[in-house]
């Protein structure tokens, strides 16, 4: 018994080192997606008459970021990237949680290139999506590309009525872009590299966890749109 009992001990230790090299990585590739996000985001800012209304973030229930997301295609096209999603709440946000976008043809010529993604949501049916392990865009929510400006019209901003808009930037330039049907799926790994007590997008979204400092840098450049 004792002799099993050391063996189950050592086949523990030499899982739990074996686990230590994953979980660095991960927290190291989400701290660094998080970077990245933040830096779209502030570069969103500057971006002048070619920007996000900042009405439209203003009444926002969320925001998605996936930066530097690769699109390409020969004959049929697609695009996958991982971001992060965070929800509004009160005057701030929570989060950041992490996410994955998959999608089929997008109507891309022949090449490929990377562009950044910034998905705004609208509404709580359209946040709670997001709750979700899987699901597809447009499928059961409104779905547009989204109006550019710093200040759109209020009826640009509200016509959606709880959905997401979506927004696309390739070579600086912001502009809106088409993307029906994407497959948007939650990162537990990444979530739980991150933060280390939980992989849970709802626990985090509900602003249970403190995020770390790169987190709370990109909520803080976040709250300079208020």
């Amino acid at each position: 018994m004792n002799r099993f009992r050391s063996v189950l001990w050592t086949l523990a230790a030499v899982a739990l080192a074996l686990s230590r090299p994953a979980f660095a990585a991960d927290e190291e590739k989400a701290d660094n997606i998080v970077d990245k996000a933040r830096i779209v985001i502030q570069e969103m800012m500057r971006a002048g008459d070619k920007q996000l209304p900042e009405d439209l973030i203003r009444q926002a229930s969320g925001i998605a970021i996936i930066p530097g997301m690769l699109k390409g295609g020969f004959i049929i096209g697609g695009a996958y990237g991982k971001g992060v999603v965070l929800k509004k709440m009160g005057d701030s946000w929570t989060g950041p949680a992490f996410i994955s976008l998959t999608a089929g043809s997008l109507g891309l010529q022949i090449g490929g290139e990377s562009i950044d993604l910034i998905l705004v949501i609208v509404g709580d049916t359209a946040m709670d999506a997001f709750m979700q392990n899987k699901f597809k865009l447009g499928a059961d929510l409104g779905l547009a590309a989204g109006p550019l400006g710093g200040h759109a019209s209020a009826a640009k901003a509200t016509s959606l009525k709880g959905g997401i808009y979506s927004y696309s930037r390739s070579k600086g330039a912001f502009a809106g872009i088409s993307i029906e049907g994407a497959g948007i799926s939650s990162q537990s790994d990444l979530n739980k590299g991150y933060y280390g007590s939980t992989g849970s997008t709802p626990v985090i979204l509900a602003g249970k966890v403190s995020p770390p400092s790169s987190g709370q840098e990109l909520i803080a450049t976040l709250n300079k749109n208020r």
